[in-house]
């Protein structure tokens, strides 16, 4: 009994409270942020849901960090993969009707929790699932890594998961899945020919992909990198994001100030509590409050891969990559839309855009990531105990 206590005080104390500290005062900003952005509708159920969203991450996370990751991955990585697509799966099926009836442009990837009125966004959930069940993977192939057997079964782990996902019609998403399973093989060393062979494929790809998408998605695309091409429908979110920032100047308008933020029409500044929240971020708490931000969510990216440089396992490091190279990729493709720079994917802003599927994901990213750490030393203790 003394040695399991001993154990588990040991693994508190090998927690780095600095990352913890950090991802709360993300997680409070962004609950200032949404509390804001939400005040213009006088309804204050965003910020209570975020609150409980983002407790009951919290909760898991603490309860993840404490598990050994190599003794639950060494069980249930193939069930971890098999649950992630059951749970894509059931979107695809609410999809079916619309895309017999030859309708491919709606956007339709949530699950309705019965009871409590509550969405849930899979693709969410799946990310911590694929990535862990990713990362276990390529840790059996390191050997063979490069080996055609081993890089068709990569390709079917991914292709499969991305193949639901952009069946849900979430590009957004399904973007971010391909930079996860990129990043991964690239840590794991597969060899570089493949990535150039993949680029080439999907340069030569290209036109063939780009009708596949629907009229609404191209036009989102195209005014990422100009919002003036469509100013008063699809640009207009951007172009307004870009105005709410410039209103805050470096100090910004101060809470519950900011024009665009509290105008009490929706339609000024759409989306102003998820995907460009940003703006909300710049009017209120200007320049300043931006860079608060991005320091605090690069000190988190730092943290994360400093855990995966020590992890006992190779798939420990593939993992913290996977949950770095996740946060930095949304990070960056949201202010890149919020700026006018990046194409608009829909894309939240880790741990401020509101969403309670988001901020759940993301503790239960950086709950595997704490897993990875408070249990690197665990190869040296069985060394020496053996």
């Amino acid at each position: 009994m003394k040695r399991r206590q001993n154990s588990f005080f040991s693994r508190i104390k090998q927690l780095d409270f600095g990352l913890l500290f950090a991802v709360l005062i993300l997680t409070g900003y962004g609950i200032i942020c949404i509390s804001s952005a939400s005040e213009y509708s006088g309804n204050t159920r965003n910020v209570i849901v975020q609150l409980i969203a983002a407790l009951l991450g919290f909760a898991a996370m603490a309860v993840i960090a404490l598990i050994d990751y190599d003794e639950l991955l060494k069980k249930f990585w193939l069930v971890l993969f098999f649950v992630g697509l059951a749970l894509l799966f059931i979107p695809v099926i609410k999809n079916v009707p619309s895309m017999l009836r030859g309708n491919f442009s709606t956007n339709e990837n949530w699950i309705k929790i019965p009871f409590v009125n509550v969405y849930l966004q899979p693709s969410e959930v799946v990310k911590i699932t694929f990535i862990m069940s990713f990362g276990y993977l390529l840790g059996h192939l390191k050997q063979s890594i490069n080996s055609i057997k081993s890089l068709l079964l990569i390709a079917l782990f991914g292709g499969v998961t991305v193949g639901f996902v952009l069946l849900e019609r979430d590009l957004g998403a399904a973007v971010v899945f391909v930079v996860i399973i990129l990043v991964m093989c690239f840590t794991a060393k597969l060899s570089v020919w493949y990535f150039i062979g993949a680029a080439a494929a999907f340069i030569a790809a290209s036109p063939f992909l780009w009708n596949l998408l629907g009229e609404y998605q191209k036009k989102r695309i195209l005014v990422g990198f100009d919002p003036t091409l469509d100013p008063e429908d699809t640009g207009y979110q951007v172009l307004q994001t870009i105005k709410a920032i410039s209103n805050g100047g470096i100090w910004g308008m101060g809470y519950g100030k900011g024009a665009l933020t509290h105008s009490s029409y929706k339609s000024t500044f759409p989306a102003r509590e998820t995907d460009v929240i940003l703006g909300v971020m710049g009017e209120e708490f200007g320049f300043v409050g931006i860079i608060v931000y991005l320091l605090l969510i690069s000190f988190v990216i730092f943290k994360i891969l400093k855990i995966a440089k020590n992890a006992r396992k190779d798939y420990g490091t593939y993992i913290c990559a996977a949950v770095a190279a996740l946060i930095l990729f949304q990070t960056v493709e949201n202010v890149g839309m919020c700026l006018g720079l990046l194409p608009v994917i829909g894309l939240t802003l880790p741990f401020i855009s509101y969403g309670g599927s988001s901020i759940i994901s993301m503790y239960l990213c950086i709950g595997i990531v704490m897993s990875i750490q408070t249990h690197q030393d665990k190869y040296y203790i069985e060394r020496e105990t053996r």
